[in-house]
């Protein structure tokens, strides 16, 4: 705009039509500033800024949005994150739809952010004696190594196989199996475990000859297990687990979290060190004589598969093998030196896992049935059965 015309529409500045002296701000020749100095009624100035504080708020607004769901596109924003931005209306279920995101994905997003999830908190004392004539499996991870998600997949694909079945004996128990199943149907993580509570689940699988193998599984927090290696204060649960059952230690080792450095972990420590030390507290206290297996469960497996195995085409179980016994052989040979001074030789497992392919830290894409199966198996072969009326031992060769 040359200087002669810019003069004329300043002198008559009064006479403008709002909207035309909006466009003209807008372009930027001619500023607020400059119509207000010309003598522009402040009366038509206010109603100009009002009109363009909304308009760049509006556009911001559209800008934030639109760099928010690139942010989801991209898998940059947690589960957590995207339910704030839902409340707080920065985007909607519906904009995730437009923006690309999945139907599934998104049906599964809503379940996270609508859904109440309530995460009961039980102290061991608070937790029903466990009932005898069944194997007591115990889950040992330090928090965040994916203990409670563990349990979830094997209780899903049970119940997918039509052999779990629910025992009226813990009737708590059933409604957090229960949930767990739920959450996993809608391809939703379940909740960690709140901290410093302990879950009871008393469960029974039937296996391919029909026979029956009752379980008592007990989820104890990672927080706990800190605490034994820390302080070694170990009295309510070596209580609590003392009894005549056989039982099957599980200990869920973070493979990511070891092998990214703890960088994302909730635990910075050793887990190898942690678990040497809890393995040890469980020979001193004698619950080793009552162990028939120790499973060593390289937990979120298929990440460090795609990295660190990208170019070998072995199988999953030997590259768990290979994996822990590079990363995680003190532990392994502790369990042997456990075994050879134990009475009861216990068998010792090294199994891979992985619930599936995880986006926004909690949302499933595909839950691989595979794993829980090699669990479920290993969990059937080293187990009691019912049989004819009476607890039965039944030993099978692999």
């Amino acid at each position: 705009m040359n200087i002669h015309k810019k003069n004329i529409l300043l002198q008559n500045c009064n006479g403008l039509e709002p909207s035309q002296i909006i466009e003209i701000v807008k372009t930027g020749e001619i500023t607020i500033e400059e119509f207000k100095a010309a003598g522009l009624s402040q009366n038509i100035i206010n109603q100009i800024v009002s009109v363009l504080t909304s308009k760049d708020q509006i556009e911001s607004n559209a800008n934030n949005k639109k760099e928010l769901l690139e942010k989801v596109v991209k898998g940059r924003l947690s589960a957590d994150e995207i339910k704030a931005n839902i409340y707080n209306n920065h985007f909607s279920f519906d904009d995730l739809l437009e923006a690309g995101i999945n139907e599934r994905t998104v049906n599964s997003l809503k379940y996270y952010c609508n859904s109440n999830r309530i995460t009961l908190f039980k102290n061991i004392n608070q937790l029903p004696p466990m009932e005898e004539g069944r194997t007591d499996v115990y889950f040992v991870g330090v928090p965040g190594s994916g203990k409670s998600t563990m349990l979830s997949g094997i209780l899903n694909m049970a119940n997918k196989d039509g052999i779990l079945m629910a025992d009226a004996y813990c009737v708590e128990g059933n409604i957090y199996q229960e949930q767990l199943i739920s959450d996993l149907n809608r391809g939703v993580l379940p909740k960690a475990t709140a901290s410093g509570s302990y879950n009871y689940v008393a469960l029974s699988l039937n296996d391919q000859g029909g026979e029956k193998h009752p379980f008592n599984i007990v989820e104890v927090p990672g927080e706990n297990y800190v605490n034994m290696f820390n302080n070694g204060d170990v009295g309510e649960f070596l209580n609590y687990i003392f009894n005549g059952n056989k039982k099957i230690l599980i200990f869920v080792i973070d493979s990511l979290a070891h092998d990214t450095g703890y960088s994302d972990s909730d635990s910075q420590l050793d887990q190898n060190l942690v678990y040497m030390n809890i393995l040890s507290m469980l020979k001193t206290n004698g619950i080793l004589e009552l162990t028939d297996a120790i499973y060593l469960v390289a937990n979120k497996f298929d990440a460090i598969k795609s990295t660190r195995y990208e170019h070998n085409n072995g199988n999953d179980v030997d590259l768990a093998s290979d994996f822990l016994h590079e990363e995680f052989k003190g532990l392994i040979e502790n369990c042997k030196f456990a075994r050879q001074e134990s009475k009861n030789k216990f068998k010792i497992k090294i199994l891979p896992f992985s619930i599936g392919n995880v986006t926004y830290t909690s949302i499933i894409n595909n839950f691989n049935k595979e794993y829980s199966k090699i669990v479920i198996d290993n969990l059937m072969e080293d187990s009691f059965v019912v049989k004819g009326g009476s607890w039965t031992r039944i030993f099978r060769t692999r």
